[in-house]
């Protein structure tokens, strides 16, 4: 089960960077997403985003630390 905000540096092989939530999370940081431009995707329980930007990637990271929301990284 994903918590909280897991992030990786590493991209995907479309060059994407890609984040994994889940729902709960979602609902939080639903409407920094928009003001972000990020499009997520929902699959059951879990959300993933993608995006080639690390900068906008990053400001999400910040407003999920903003939101007290647990955020892990590798």
């Amino acid at each position: 089960m994903v918590r909280g905000l897991n992030v990786s540096r590493r991209r995907d092989p479309v060059g994407n960077y890609v984040v994994a939530m889940d729902i709960e999370t979602y609902e939080l940081l639903k409407p920094s997403l928009g003001k972000l431009g990020l499009n997520a995707e929902v699959m059951g329980s879990v959300v993933i985003i993608r995006d080639r930007s690390w900068s906008r990637i990053n400001k999400l990271i910040n407003v999920a630390r903003e939101l007290c929301i647990s955020v892990n990284e590798d």
